[in-house]
């Protein structure tokens, strides 16, 4: 598991650009607020050149991956470019989120003379900080990922 939830990779498939985007087209349904059950898997929309998506999913998780895609031709069918991230807002709150945990840490470290227990909570956030987002990303992104790559190479 890598620790930055941010993941590219690339899907050949004999599928022509057009076939590419009707599966994924087929695959998205409305985001259901109210309801544990969706429809379809997927929620998004879908571009003449590509696709933005994320998983329909009946529990909470703010750091599940943004799907996006690029379709370009190839000769033999397509190349899909798929970038797997967080979204913006969540990525900011982090950012802010570390900034803050991170100068707790230095605060600590320098006032390392008079050592007590509550000193290290600074530290516990940093490392629960970091568990969390890479746990929560990377549990969908490896699921997704291998559910791309059979749904876009089936013919």
């Amino acid at each position: 598991m890598k620790l930055i939830p941010y993941d590219k990779f690339k899907i050949d498939t004999l599928n022509s650009p057009g076939k590419v985007l009707l599966i994924i087209s087929e695959n998205i349904g409305p985001r259901n607020l109210f309801s544990l059950v969706s429809a379809r898997e997927y929620n998004g929309s879908v571009t003449k050149n590509g696709f933005l998506i994320s998983k329909n999913i009946y529990y909470r998780n703010s750091f599940l991956p943004l799907i996006e895609g690029k379709v370009k031709p190839s000769i033999n069918g397509s190349h899909i470019i798929v970038t797997m991230r967080l979204h913006a807002l969540v990525l900011c709150f982090m950012f802010v989120w570390f900034c803050g945990v991170g100068i707790g840490c230095v605060a600590v470290l320098s006032h390392l003379d008079n050592f007590s227990f509550p000193l290290l909570i600074p530290f516990i956030m940093l490392f629960s900080g970091i568990i969390i987002v890479s746990g929560g990303f990377w549990f969908e992104a490896s699921k997704q990922k291998t559910k791309l790559v059979e749904l876009l190479t089936k013919n």
